[in-house]
């Protein structure tokens, strides 16, 4: 696999902490704007059997053929009064989840068995029907005494790294912690989209590249609020009111939106090889072809009287950070009053280092663990020994 060839690369690198703050090109506004919020036209939680979970990607014949996916359909559909057929499902390059009969991973069984899990379904009005999107979590309970909060853990794309997660998860249990893991991101966020710029237009799509970004990140703050109202109401003995945000690679990437949507629940937030300005990394990703979701690409080919200079590319950056109220170049802005920590690779090429340097800004500076890494070094080989000094560092914002 591409991913595994890049780890077996990365691996080659040291990994010796830098102490020295990267330069970064903006300095933190005074304020962060309003946050326009989408609406949809209804969100459903619902509970679920707990038990080892796939993740299954939607191709391009997509979905409707099996039982749980028209069992979903119709609760949606009941909800809002309409036929099962007015709701879509996801299209191709989606993600969704399956638990299927079976017993737990040798990786899972260090996290050990979650208590509960919960699949959220919202539907948004498109046209004359309704677009379905899901997203699955899955709560783990404390061993031993409690610390009195929880830790909302959003995982890289496709719920990767799983082994690091999983022993995390184990960990943060050990130390008395509640854990909320989304299992993978809302359906909808890898769904497949190409966009091709225009260099003598470079503005012109910004305001749909936008769009597109902001309303796939904003789904999982919404499903986070769902998914914590719901155990708020269910499971009151959880101490879901008081989180610490964590978010790895993709997960970082959203967790600024995430935590925006409800600021005041959050005593802490941790960033794990995360960057903002969405479009500038779906551009400049490594992974690009890998998770090959959203494409946004130039027209013409490298020495081509068509390629875009400094100029094309400043002026798309330009419209699209100013139509993008929802990246997280904007809503980290919302949250750099929270105790915060970044995990930084100083090399990372999947969510591209200067983005990492650019968000670290946009959150005002906070302290940061900067190493000669790349993204994969970061996590496989980087963050397991520190995964302890992280949980130090977590309990500090909590007490615990």
């Amino acid at each position: 696999m591409k991913l595994l060839g890049a780890i077996a690369c990365g691996l080659s690198l040291l990994l010796a902490p830098a102490c020295a703050a990267q330069p970064a090109p903006e300095t933190v506004e005074a304020a962060a704007p309003a946050i326009p919020w989408p609406g949809r036209a209804t969100t459903v939680v619902r509970d679920l059997e707990v038990g080892p979970w796939t993740l299954r990607w939607v191709g391009p014949l997509g979905l409707g053929d099996l039982e749980a996916d028209a069992a979903d359909a119709a609760l949606v559909a009941g909800r809002l009064g309409v036929g099962p057929e007015r709701v879509e499902f996801e299209r191709y390059g989606s993600i969704v989840v399956r638990i299927p009969e079976g017993e737990l991973s040798k990786t899972a069984r260090i996290a050990g068995k979650p208590a509960a899990a919960f699949e959220v379904l919202t539907a948004e009005a498109r046209g004359e029907g309704y677009q379905l999107q899901r997203t699955w979590f899955a709560l783990y309970e404390p061993r031993g005494e409690a610390v009195g909060a929880t830790v909302v853990l959003l995982p890289g794309m496709f719920g990767t790294p799983e082994p690091v997660i999983d022993t995390l998860v184990g960990k943060l249990r050990g130390r008395g912690w509640h854990v909320l893991r989304m299992l993978t991101h809302s359906s909808r966020y890898t769904e497949k989209r190409s966009y091709e710029l225009d260099p003598g237009a470079p503005a012109a799509l910004a305001g749909e590249i936008a769009a597109e970004f902001g309303g796939r990140t904003a789904e999982n703050a919404l499903a986070v609020e769902a998914v914590c109202a719901h155990i708020a109401g269910a499971m009151p003995e959880t101490p879901i009111g008081a989180r610490i945000g964590l978010g790895m690679s993709g997960g970082g990437m959203a967790l600024p939106t995430v935590m925006a949507r409800e600021h005041d629940a959050y005593r802490g937030a941790v960033y794990i090889g995360a960057g903002c300005d969405f479009a500038a990394i779906a551009m400049e990703s490594n992974y690009a072809d890998w998770i090959d979701a959203v494409r946004v690409s130039w027209a013409g080919q490298p020495g081509e009287p068509g390629e875009p200079g400094e100029a094309a590319r400043g002026a798309f950056t330009e419209a699209y950070r100013g139509a993008a109220p929802l990246d997280s170049y904007h809503t980290a802005l919302a949250v750099a009053d929270i105790p915060t920590l970044m995990v930084h690779g100083e090399h990372d090429q999947a969510v591209p280092a200067r983005l990492g340097d650019l968000l670290w800004e946009r959150l005002g500076r906070p302290e940061r663990w900067s190493v000669q890494a790349t993204h994969e070094t970061l996590f496989l080989a980087y963050l397991p020994g520190k995964i302890d000094d992280l949980l130090d560092w977590m309990g500090a914002r909590v007490g615990g």
